[in-house]
């Protein structure tokens, strides 16, 4: 009975020490994952204070992708004022802005990375042309309106590509998205009912408008509610014109109860008018 007793007091000794060991291990592990948690603390805070998280170099540290129109010297001219700050104090949703204010630039994409040095990568993709612009028949192309209105100017774009289809409007004219869609609209419609390329839309009078496709020249009239209408009428008015085609200075659109047709003819003592 004594023998079992001391056993069992060994026992619960024993049991003892291994839970007080136990402790004393957790112990010194927290503080070892304290002591490590610290340094790390340290490290990254030295980090941040000591290397260079910034943008030193505009040529060296921006790297601009997707261009063909826009040089790569204009993108980085948009983001000149953020070379110097810390990389991970720069917005990318502020950085593209600036990118797309850049009248060639439809959409941009900035990513920032830190290795193996702080830079940026701009992806860019820039607008589709849709018509030249010029302020009248004579003067020579000053812009490129795009697919979404954005006027592009030559002077500060000068690789854009220039369509054969042509815009003359008034200086300082502007265009929205949905103004370019129902011209183009109303072009393809012309030029599904004559079979001809259109050259040019003459904006510059919004109450008479002028078409010029192919060999024909139109008179369109006001761009009303009305216009589709009445261009919808080539389709009956071009199968009769037969031949004579170089003869007519233009077909007259504007009207809502006929179309008249006016001729080009001889007058012997003035030489050639219109009729």
């Amino acid at each position: 009975m004594t023998i079992y007793l001391q056993e069992r007091q060994e026992h619960i000794r024993s049991r003892r020490e291994r839970r007080k060991l136990a402790r004393h291990a957790r112990i010194r592990r927290q503080i070892v994952r304290y002591l490590c948690l610290c340094l790390m603390l340290a490290l990254a805070a030295a980090g941040f204070l000591y290397l260079p998280w910034t943008l030193s170099d505009a040529d060296r540290d921006i790297l601009v992708e997707g261009n063909q129109v826009v040089t790569v010297e204009q993108v980085r001219g948009a983001l000149l004022n953020f070379v110097g700050k810390p990389i991970y104090k720069l917005d990318p949703q502020l950085l593209e802005s600036r990118v797309r204010s850049l009248e060639a630039v439809r959409y941009a994409y900035v990513r920032r990375y830190l290795s193996p040095r702080p830079h940026l990568v701009v992806n860019v993709l820039e607008e589709f042309p849709w018509a030249t612009f010029s302020s009248n028949p004579e003067a020579a192309p000053e812009a490129v309106i795009s697919e979404t209105g954005r006027f592009i100017p030559l002077n500060e774009f000068p690789n854009t590509v220039r369509p054969d289809f042509k815009i003359y409007g008034p200086a300082g004219m502007t265009m929205t998205r949905s103004d370019v869609a129902q011209w183009a609209a109303c072009v393809s419609y012309v030029a599904a009912q004559t079979g001809l390329t259109v050259d040019y839309v003459d904006l510059r009078d919004p109450r008479c408008i002028w078409i010029q496709d192919g060999e024909l020249r139109l008179k369109a009239g006001a761009a009303d509610s009305s216009l589709i209408r009445r261009l919808g009428r080539l389709a009956s008015v071009v199968p009769a014109l037969g031949q004579i085609h170089a003869q007519i200075a233009y077909i007259d659109l504007g009207l809502d109860n006929n179309i008249p047709v006016k001729v080009i003819r001889e007058d012997p003592r003035r030489g050639s008018g219109v009729r």
